[in-house]
């Protein structure tokens, strides 16, 4: 799901690096993580709130396409991370050179 729309800043997406277009807010821990045990024993209520990743839809929706939400929070929830995902950086560069208004179809999981 992705989460509220930023609007268009001079902030540029943290996966792609394209700039002036809308950004989505990414929770890097998911919010249907945070009240598990699990993701309580690893993180604190805080770290888990303010861990947020600015991204265009198109990245934000291969990211939820590609991995599901206890994967991100055990394995992806920092940027770098994310970012060093074989198939999301395959994505990203791909994309990084698309226009800001482009539709992008993406393929979600079977």
């Amino acid at each position: 799901m992705l989460e509220q729309e930023v609007g268009a800043s001079d902030s540029a997406c943290e996966l792609c690096g394209r700039a002036q277009l809308p950004l989505t807010r990414h929770h890097l821990i998911p919010q249907s993580r945070h009240n598990k045990t699990r993701t309580q024993r690893f993180f604190d209520k805080q770290d888990m709130q303010q861990r947020i990743a600015l991204l265009c839809h198109p990245c934000h929706s291969q990211v939820h396409a590609v991995l599901d939400n206890a994967t991100l929070m055990q394995h992806y929830n920092t940027v770098e991370a994310l970012a060093g995902h074989p198939e999301i950086a395959k994505f990203s560069a791909w994309v990084a050179s698309k226009p800001a208004g482009l539709k992008v179809a993406i393929r979600h999981k079977k």
